[in-house]
């Protein structure tokens, strides 16, 4: 979507552009696309313990996978949700997360099994109700 596109939503929905950018206490989404290299099981396990390092530093991420179904081309893609109580989280679960040696060797074994994590946005809900 264009960033006129982008303005047109927003406003449409009640929002200013202005607003959307500049709530750093909202809610945010991070969905990551997932590659699980074929290996579903070992990619769920280190899902599990990405949320255990996740619940060890107390970032109060809610981490959900999803998988893609009745998608066209994208039936069977993995979707990787990372929900933070704000902007300002995620980026303090980010710092974190990328100083945490566990972590680190997770994302180490997925590079290992093939893993890898193929796209990335953020998020954040406007639904006026």
């Amino acid at each position: 979507m264009s960033r006129i596109g982008l303005i047109v939503a927003l406003a449409s929905a009640g929002v200013t552009a202005a607003e959307a950018q500049t709530d750093k206490r909202r809610p945010v989404r991070d969905v990551i696309v997932a590659d699980a290299n074929g290996d579903l099981a070992g990619f769920l396990e280190r899902m599990k313990k990405i949320d255990g390092v996740n619940k060890r530093l107390g970032l109060g991420a809610e981490l959900r996978i999803f998988q893609a179904t009745f998608a066209g081309k994208q039936a069977g893609e993995i979707y990787v949700y990372w929900e933070l109580p704000s902007f300002v989280g995620f980026a303090e679960a980010e710092t974190q997360l990328h100083d945490d040696p566990e972590f680190l060797a997770i994302l180490a074994e997925m590079a290992k099994a093939g893993q890898r994590f193929t796209s990335e946005l953020l998020a954040i809900e406007i639904t006026p109700w």
